[in-house]
């Protein structure tokens, strides 16, 4: 199947499996669509499922991942699912499919699967310098670092039943980006991991606003990426906001988009002021300027 660079509605009918009940309740059809700006390596991806007749339950996978699905609404003509998914940035050019398991209230078996064509995406490379301690951390550093990649891996493994927006998100600061998501990276020469989000260009004491709504699952400073505000958007989907001067929230606020939630810095690895923002399924990054895009919502 043809790639196309912008996938709005892809919708199909999928099979039920009916063994369980009457031959006429196979009738009863599932209608998946995908919603997408692109499907490439550090896209999101959006499953939506509708079904005439309740389901108890819902669940998917996408490249050997779960996708947590959420029920949106549910009206006389039936129900609306939806669930997060991505591709991720060492993801190949390859055909693969979303595949569907769950129940109705009365227990038959749902299965679907829904197609997508991945395509092929290169990134660039930087080189960057920084103080030698954020590079190769120094052995007192060592259990602190533990302890926050144990806090931070706690919040990534939250899934809320959280309905998703209805709009797209907004941007955290005017500023532009002046670097790339998914950037190879070498810090004072040593290979790290790809840039997981974009530097936005914001001098300190910018105000830094909510890109979505949600609820804050971190506010503290941490060693690499300095004053940090984590935003839990539901059914996976979290939005990150690094290097900030003040943080102005508290963990479990509840914050609506655009609300503000602090002033950008300098904390941190940085080389300068700005505001690092990321977005994540699960802790798998993508890049955060899909959620402005409308064909995601």
């Amino acid at each position: 199947m043809n790639h196309v660079a912008r996938v709005g509605w892809v919708s199909l009918v999928v099979l039920i499996a009916a063994s369980a009940a009457p031959a006429a309740d196979s009738t009863h059809g599932l209608e998946v669509s995908v919603r997408a700006r692109e499907i490439a390596p550090g896209e999101p991806l959006r499953v939506v499922v509708r079904s005439e007749v309740p389901l108890a339950s819902l669940e998917g996978r996408f490249l050997e991942q779960q996708v947590y699905m959420v029920r949106e609404s549910e009206t006389d003509d039936g129900e609306v699912w939806s669930g997060w998914t991505m591709v991720a940035l060492d993801q190949e050019a390859v055909a693969a499919a979303i595949d569907l398991e769950g129940a109705r209230a009365d227990g038959t078996a749902v299965i679907g699967t829904h197609a997508v064509s991945i395509r092929h995406k290169d990134f660039p490379e930087e080189r960057l310098t920084v103080s030698s301690k954020y590079v190769e951390p120094p052995a007192e550093v060592q259990e602190r670092l533990a302890n926050e990649r144990a806090r931070v891996g706690k919040v990534y493994r939250e899934r809320r039943d959280r309905v998703p927006a209805g709009k797209s998100f907004v941007r955290p600061v005017p500023g532009e980006p002046t670097s790339t998501f998914g950037t190879r990276r070498l810090f004072n020469e040593k290979p790290r991991s790809p840039h997981p989000g974009l530097d936005l260009r914001a001098a300190t004491g910018t105000t830094v606003k909510a890109a979505g709504a949600g609820v804050v699952g971190i506010a503290e400073d941490l060693y690499y990426s300095g004053n940090t505000v984590i935003i839990d958007h539901g059914g996976g989907l979290f939005t990150i906001y690094a290097h900030l001067s003040e943080i102005g929230v508290d963990v479990g606020e509840e914050i609506a988009a655009g609300a503000p939630i602090g002033k950008s810095g300098a904390t941190g690895r940085v080389t300068g002021p700005h505001l690092h923002w990321g977005a994540k399924i699960g802790n798998r990054p993508f890049d955060p300027t899909a959620l402005l895009d409308p064909d995601l919502f």
